[in-house]
Order: C-alpha cells, then sequence, then structure tokens
C-alpha cells in the first residue's frame, strides 16, 4: 500500500516537470503527507491540457453519503480497479497523477517478541520529483455550495527492490506515459491497466527513517534523514 508520501517543492518545479497549463494552486510543503489532508493533482482539462487541483487524500465516491473514516479509501488495487464501484467509474474517466518527491512504506518485523514496523523511506537517486497513477473524484452533498474533489492512489504488485519491506507498492508513471494515462478519449480497460505495472527502472533507493513519520502532527525534512 500508499499510506504516506512527501512533496518538497516549490509550484515551479510543477509547472516545469509536468507542462502544467495555468497556475499552480498554494499548497503546503510537506514531508509526510497523510490520508484526509489536501495535496496537488494532475488532470486533464476540457482542452486535453494538464492543469493542477487540490484534493483530498482519500477517494470519496460521488454515490456515497460523503467522506466517512470507516472507509479511508486512500488506495486502490490495480488488479480490480476497474471491477470495484467504487473505483469503476473514475477508473473509466476521471484519472490523475500524484505529485511526490518519495514515499514511505512500513517493514514488519519481530523484536522482542513483539511486532514492530520500520518505517522506510523510497525516492528517486537523484531526489528528483516523480508522479504517482491515480484517480479522482467529485462528490457534493445536499447544502454544500462546493464540491469535494479527493483522489486515491493507486497500488499493484512490488518490485524484487520492495519486497523485503512490502508486498505492495504505488504504480509509478513514466512522463511517456502522463498523457495516455490522463486523455479522457483513451477509455479501453485492458490498455489503461497495461500502464499500472510494477516500475521497472532501478533509479530506486530505501533507508531506514525515524518512527516519528507515524504521527502526520510531525512534519520536516529530517522525517526523510535516514537512521541506523
Amino acid at each position: 500500500m500508499c499510506g504516506r508520501y512527501t512533496l518538497g517543492r516549490q509550484p515551479d518545479a510543477l509547472l516545469d516537470y509536468f507542462h502544467l497549463h495555468g497556475i499552480v494552486p498554494t499548497y503546503h510543503l510537506s514531508w509526510n503527507i497523510a490520508p484526509s489532508q489536501s495535496a496537488p493533482v494532475i488532470i486533464h482539462n476540457n482542452e486535453q491540457q494538464r492543469i493542477c487541483q487540490l484534493m483530498r487524500w482519500g477517494l470519496v465516491p460521488a454515490w456515497s453519503s460523503g467522506p466517512d473514516s470507516r472507509f479511508t479509501m486512500i488506495n486502490a488495487k490495480a488488479e480490480t480497479i476497474d471491477e470495484k464501484p467504487a473505483y469503476k467509474k473514475a477508473f473509466q474517466s476521471r484519472r490523475c497523477l500524484i505529485p511526490c518527491d518519495g514515499f514511505y512504506e512500513w517493514q514488519t518485523s519481530s523484536v522482542k517478541r513483539q511486532t514492530a514496523k520500520q518505517p522506510y523511506y523510497i525516492c528517486k537517486q537523484d531526489r528528483s520529483l516523480f508522479a504517482l497513477a491515480g484517480i479522482w473524484e467529485s462528490w457534493q452533498g445536499s447544502g454544500e455550495s462546493q464540491p469535494l474533489t479527493s483522489f486515491s492512489i493507486i497500488t499493484t504488485d512490488a518490485t524484487p527492490f520492495m519486497q523485503d519491506i512490502h508486498h505492495r507498492m504505488p504504480v509509478i508513471l513514466s512522463p511517456d506515459l502522463f498523457d495516455s494515462w490522463l486523455s479522457e478519449t483513451n477509455n479501453n480497460p485492458g490498455k489503461l491497466k497495461s500502464l499500472l505495472r510494477p516500475y521497472a527502472a532501478d533509479d530506486l533507493i530505501k533507508h531506514p527513517v525515524s518512527r516519528a513519520v507515524n504521527s502526520p502532527k510531525n512534519d520536516s525534512a529530517e522525517l526523510i534523514e535516514a537512521v541506523s
């Protein structure tokens, strides 16, 4: 799964990397983005141009009664995304990219007969920006003046690089796949799912980090520093 990620880049970095149209809304630089928080998301507008919007992390289906803490829906499995009622329509027509510069995963280990989870930080070797595949939705309750837009990160099987930490990982999309993923005219489920494969490049690195990341109240660049 993917339960936390980072984005410590200024808006100009998103403009350049994603070749965005228009402005990037103001957002909080974060080294510990957690579920229910708002974060930048890249989508196509009606002119098939890439634009950036702020959305809530944790999908809220249009047909639901609204946000529900019992169903966080922060991740959607690539294997079944076209089958599950909560994700199917968004997968068909509301796909997005989630900008990030790294993500966390927790490795379970047994220490002194107790189960402990060690957080790891995963990022590019050059610490550069990259994109995760996602889907998004718009929900509006009765009496609400503005719709709530929300997103979910798509996960797939972990690569050998990740398997010693966790059996799942987020789908990382290379820039040459951005338009294919975002395009509303690309609605063939088979072709879309073929894009949701484990990341093949060998430019990721990982290292253990402080358990301070476990609390969303902690948010500083120190969280991504390696610990022994």
